[in-house]
């Protein structure tokens, strides 16, 4: 049976693989590990080397279908993707230096629990959601199965 680790990577069409790999180094503290098809295709990775983005730059397709049109901005079926932030960190701090960066502020979001988050459009339009769980969040979520046995805690 395949046991799966986890999603590795999000490819975003965009319109300039610099600017677009500038912002998510910048605010996001991911690296380059990568430089493909002449510098129109970039692979980031971020700290800890967990999550990788890959940015690509062409007006047509991708690796699975090159004629289609690259709809660059567009969510088509995926709503937004996420940024998970260190409990405690400041999230308004982290949306003004985003917007410097480029990014469009769309909205706070309270997701409940104590999470604080919001909705922000990075430079090519893609939606993207910034989260800050509360401190404690990791053992709460590791407990919940035992206070679900319990009757402390909904399903």
């Amino acid at each position: 049976m395949a046991r799966f680790l986890g999603l590795r990577h999000l490819h975003l069409k965009v319109a300039d693989v610099e600017r677009a790999g500038r912002f998510y180094e910048r605010g996001f503290g991911m690296r380059r590990f990568a430089v493909k098809q002449d510098g129109k295709l970039v692979a980031l990775v971020s700290p800890g080397l967990r999550d990788q983005l890959t940015l690509s730059e062409s007006a047509r397709g991708g690796e699975v279908d090159p004629e289609a049109p690259a709809r660059i901005g567009e969510q088509g079926g995926i709503d937004h993707f996420g940024f998970l932030l260190s409990p405690g960190s400041d999230l308004d701090g982290a949306i003004a230096r985003l917007v410097e960066l480029g990014a469009k502020y769309v909205k706070h979001h309270d997701i409940g629990a104590g999470a604080r988050t919001a909705f922000l459009r990075d430079p090519d339009g893609y939606l993207f959601q910034l989260v800050r769980f509360p401190r404690g969040t990791k053992a709460y979520v590791a407990l919940l199965p035992v206070l679900r046995w319990l009757g402390l805690c909904a399903a």
